[in-house]
């Protein structure tokens, strides 16, 4: 059976180990260990083992998918030692060496721990991406997206959660979800740790990055300067300028596998399969009663039923397509493939995402580190101090976070952004590998003309992403074949004003960017035009408006596929307790039951549906 996976994965995880210094093991990994001390071991060379367990014909509760939600959901759902739970994950354990790094995510992005989505062919976005396609990564793995994303941990404004409670979700206020975000957290934020919106002893640790260019401190200087609000983002509000809280322990990558999985796979009550891919959904039509599921491991079929309950966490394209395989999701769309209908529902009739752009990209002529390259923090040096929580290779590059309302929201709330701006550190062309050209889908025009000229100058970028976007698209089978992608309808910028907000917050870090605090990095605008712009005056609107439809960029975040609403919502697949309207025990826990774009990075709201779904569940199987 042919499966769809990214190219070059096994290639480019082969050049991540030399990258992070793996090449030394051949003059001596005694010598090497004896360097880093207690921090490394030979098996952090290794894929983490969650086990090989004797699978039993049944168990209380099976659940699909092993991203944050599903992590969270096996760890919670096996405390009670009489329960027992099965977790199916399409991918494999998380490398230490390689999945650590949290700079080394997005060379992360071009191996298999990604699935390697990609839009359709895009009419006014993605122009200078290959094939006019943008990535649409989403991990695959113990720990899913939390494997190769930016480790960002914004929970989002207030106002979404409120709206989610007043669409007729109780349950899902801020006020009701805040005690959860409390209760995961293990927080280090030394600006904000004592303002009651953070938890102390939870199982992930979301900290301060250890480490911050002098690029980071200039701009949240600079954007208050100019008139934006230092604040912590993550209290409920979010106009206004932060450093980065990142779901990081000592500048390590926290994942959902290595917080809520690592430390409990000794449970006996407690079955963690990788490379299991869950072909089906066993559903008896008459009673519309969830009984069990369908998989495949090393090549061999397996039917294993749910006496309980059988939960979806495979992530928002994973569990639609699962559930329309299924049975259950638009009856003519079904009809169209030959597939049984047993509950009409509007599945993947909705999705929707934080588009955005890459770029602005500024020159540094007063290099104050020196980090002009991946070379220069994939050294033996810079991994020894990586092992102790030092250096560049603790952050994903991502340092700050602006919050902009820009004059064409469309919420009148001026306390809502419609654009969040990432500060990094490096631009793309930091990276002379092929990884980034492939993670990212850059055209060799656009790679060779726009991002290679920059190789070995000291620069970073700022990532402008569309919080509130007006594009609404559909997930859809593209055939009855499991290890088929499934098929994207989805077209970035046909409203104009979602490129009217991106381009005004382009001018906005210009502005912020042209202050005092930046005197002393002596910084220049690049003013190298994309492919395809080259007949507009540089800085004009004209120009930022094409380098928006040429540069896009996407984030990982795509939401309601498997919408929370009512049963009077024509949009809404599973109820406010999550469980799929009119098919009993089934539930779906991941971040596709969003009811809309979020002003949060959905890795944090992952771990939320996780926490609160475990404790639905429990109350609903008390007996």
């Amino acid at each position: 059976m042919r499966r769809e996976t990214k190219p070059l994965g096994k290639v480019v995880t082969g050049l991540l180990l030399l990258l992070c210094g793996i090449r030394t093991f051949a003059n001596g990994f005694l010598n090497f260990s004896s360097v880093l001390g207690n921090n490394f071991g030979i098996a952090d060379l290794f894929e983490i083992n969650y086990g090989h367990p004797s699978l039993r014909p049944a168990y209380d509760y099976v659940i699909v998918g092993a991203g944050p939600a599903g992590c969270v959901l096996a760890n919670r759902l096996s405390e009670d030692p009489s329960r027992t739970v099965l977790l199916l994950e399409i991918g494999k354990g998380e490398i230490p060496v390689i999945t650590d790094p949290p700079l080394l995510g997005p060379t992360l992005a071009s191996t298999d721990y990604n699935f390697g989505y990609q839009t359709e062919v895009q009419k006014y976005g993605c122009q200078g991406m290959r094939g006019r396609r943008c990535s649409w990564a989403h991990g695959r793995g113990i720990g899913g997206s939390s494997i190769i994303n930016n480790v960002i941990f914004t929970r989002g404004n207030k106002r979404d959660y409120n709206s989610w409670a007043q669409a007729g979700n109780s349950g899902w206020s801020w006020e009701e979800v805040l005690p959860y975000y409390r209760k995961i957290e293990r927080a280090n934020i030394r600006d904000f740790e004592d303002n009651g919106f953070h938890g102390k002893d939870g199982l992930l640790s979301v900290e301060d990055c250890p480490f911050r260019s002098e690029i980071a401190g200039a701009f949240v200087k600079s954007a208050q300067r100019v008139g934006y609000r230092y604040l912590d983002y993550n209290a409920g509000d979010l106009i206004g300028v932060s450093f980065l809280q990142a779901h990081t322990l000592h500048g390590h990558r926290a994942t959902g596998g290595n917080a809520y999985l690592k430390n409990i796979i000794d449970r006996p009550n407690l079955h963690i399969m990788t490379r299991s891919w869950v072909t089906k959904v066993l559903i008896e039509p008459h009673t519309k009663e969830a009984k069990g599921v369908q998989f495949v491991h090393e090549k061999k079929s397996y039917t294993v039923k749910a006496t309980r309950e059988v939960i979806l966490s495979a992530g928002a394209f994973e569990s639609a397509k699962l559930l329309m395989l299924s049975g259950v999701g638009p009856s003519k769309h079904l009809q169209k493939h030959n597939i049984k209908v047993i509950q009409n529902l509007p599945v993947g009739r909705k999705v929707t995402e934080h588009g955005g752009v890459y770029g602005p990209v500024f020159i540094i002529h007063n290099d104050p580190d020196g980090y002009r390259s991946l070379e220069n923090v994939t050294t033996l040096g810079e991994y020894l101090r990586f092992r102790n929580g030092q250096g560049p290779l603790t952050t994903n590059s991502v340092e700050s976070l602006l919050y902009v309302k820009s004059p064409v929201a469309e919420d009148p709330d001026p306390g809502l952004p419609d654009v969040e701006v990432m500060q990094a550190f490096v631009s793309f062309g930091f990276d002379s590998s092929p990884a980034v050209k492939f993670a990212y889908q850059l055209s060799d025009e656009l790679d060779q003309s726009y991002f290679r000229p920059l190789a070995n100058k000291r620069t970073f970028m700022y990532l402008p992403m569309l919080l509130k976007a007006r594009a609404r698209g559909q997930v859809r089978l593209k055939s009855t074949n499991p290890f088929h992608h499934p098929e994207f309808k989805y077209q970035y910028f046909e409203d104009e004003r979602d490129v009217e907000a991106l381009v005004y917050a382009i001018l906005q870090v210009i502005k912020i960017t042209s202050q005092p605090a930046f005197e002393k990095l002596r910084v220049e605008l690049y003013s190298n035009k994309v492919p395809g712009c080259k007949q507009h005056k540089f800085n004009t609107l004209e120009y930022w408006r094409c380098h928006v439809r040429t540069v896009t960029a996407t984030f990982q975040h795509q939401v309601a596929t498997c919408k929370m609403g009512p049963a009077s919502d024509p949009e809404a697949v599973v109820d406010h307790r999550l469980r799929v309207h009119g098919i009993k025990r089934l539930r779906v826990a991941d971040v596709g039951i969003i009811p809309d774009s979020p002003t949060g990075h959905t890795c944090a709201h992952s771990f939320l549906i996780g926490e609160k779904a475990a404790d639905l569940i429990k109350q609903d199987n008390i007996r």
